[in-house]
């Protein structure tokens, strides 16, 4: 062969792989099995959502456009629903899903379980989740379905963002004391404050953050140490108190008096869901207000 017919021979080739389907890299062969067991879920957004819904209320981000500005009603659906096999809980919810397409939670006021929505996992891991009430739900799967990403489609949502976590089935031995690392970041909202005419000024917000450690004694007492953001400046605060853990694994802590520190710097609650002994999902209730909360994680130490 010589070096022309080399030469035409190769462009050849090169022009028919250039008309070939190009491959596809995604994802693919899921399917409902996916998603299969206990799910600890957070929506992530639940702090915007809280703070775009008081400032809507209020009246002081009009339109200019003359349309109305709505707001978020029972923003992504699975937090703080009665349905969650944790009962309510602002920002976090615990649900089972089958393997077959159906999501199991409770009826409230009992421990009947009962279906409350369902799902279809699609092979290239994307699903749709859908829940009794109303609410629906875009998802990608990750980790073969241990976790997942959804954003809340319906129009009541407002677009709330979560993940989902496959929970083990034991949060960690009983009687064993445990240490959790844990950070969070919101905004607070401050009480309106008057102008100096007769107008009234809307809303202010604050930051709300902290690191720290949690350290559960085993039976049911526990310790926190933490650097909390409070009235402009980064304050240490220690405090302990008393703590539960249910059989969903949903942690609840109640405080006593803080030491050198006052009660204000203090959460007005603090709620979890251990995903297993090794992690957990956090939400804050950052004052007497059961929706102003923020969300944050729990890392074993």
């Amino acid at each position: 062969m010589t070096l022309t017919h080399k030469t035409l021979t190769f462009a050849g080739i090169l022009l028919c792989s250039m008309g070939l389907p190009r491959v596809s890299y995604g994802i693919t062969g899921c399917n409902n099995s996916y998603l299969t067991g206990a799910y600890n879920i957070q929506v992530s957004s639940a702090n915007v959502t809280s703070l775009l819904n008081t400032l809507n209320s209020s009246g002081s981000t009009g339109s200019t456009g003359g349309g109305t500005t709505a707001t978020t009603t029972n923003p992504g659906g699975f937090g703080n629903n009665p349905n969650s096999l944790t009962g309510k809980v602002p920002g976090l919810g615990r649900f089972f899903f089958d393997g077959n397409g159906a999501i199991i939670g409770t009826v409230p006021g009992s421990t009947v379980n009962s279906t409350v929505g369902s799902y279809t996992v699609n092979n290239d891991c994307t699903a749709t989740m859908k829940l009794n009430s109303g609410e629906t739900f875009n998802a990608i799967l990750a980790q073969s379905g241990g976790q997942v990403l959804f954003i809340e489609s319906d129009s009541t949502g407002g677009g709330a963002v979560g993940q989902m976590n496959r929970a083990s089935s034991a949060c960690f031995p009983s009687g064993t004391a445990q240490s959790f690392a844990f950070s969070f970041f919101g905004a607070q909202p401050m009480p309106a404050t008057s102008g100096s005419g007769t107008a009234t000024t809307g809303p202010a917000f604050q930051p709300a953050s902290a690191v720290g450690s949690i350290t559960l004694d085993g039976i049911n007492s526990f310790a926190l140490s933490e650097w909390v953001y409070s009235s402009g400046s980064v304050k240490p605060v220690n405090a302990t108190g008393t703590y539960t853990v249910g059989t969903n694994c949903n942690l609840q802590l109640t405080f006593t008096q803080p030491s050198g520190s006052t009660t204000s710097a203090l959460p007005a609650g603090v709620r979890g869901l251990l995903v297993s002994s090794t992690m957990g999902l956090l939400v804050v209730q950052t004052d007497q207000v059961p929706t102003d909360i923020v969300t944050g994680e729990l890392i074993a130490q």
